[in-house]
């Protein structure tokens, strides 16, 4: 017994180090620059994915409480695909006015769906 305990203790997670860690996902997911390195561009890319999965799997899971909570995370998972899309535009595989005329597309379509008949 005392061996599992001690395994329990030393397995816990800090607080702390936990939200330390999380500053550094943060840190990594930002688009803050020119992505020179091909294979840097790829990476983040399948980071940015693989985060919006998880999440994705979480609230299907409907671990979450709240409403808030799960229109709070839907949000991130938005914020987190526009800055694949903004890593896409800057690497040049996404051209502006691609972007522009799918938003203006989506645009229409959830005005529709909108409309009463």
């Amino acid at each position: 017994m005392a061996a599992l305990q001690t395994v329990n203790e030393s397995s816990q997670i800090d607080s702390e180090k936990l939200h330390g860690i999380m500053k550094i996902m943060f840190d990594s997911f930002i688009v803050n620059g020119d992505y020179k390195n091909q294979s840097n561009v790829l990476e983040k890319k399948k980071m940015l994915d693989s985060f919006s999965s998880f999440i994705q799997q979480y609230l299907n899971l409907n671990l979450s409480g709240s409403k808030d909570e799960k229109l709070r995370l839907m949000k991130l998972v938005a914020k987190l695909n526009m800055q694949k899309d903004l890593l896409e535009l800057a690497n040049g595989e996404t051209k502006l006015e691609d972007i522009q005329s799918a938003g203006k597309r989506l645009g229409k379509k959830s005005q529709s769906a909108f409309e009463t008949k």
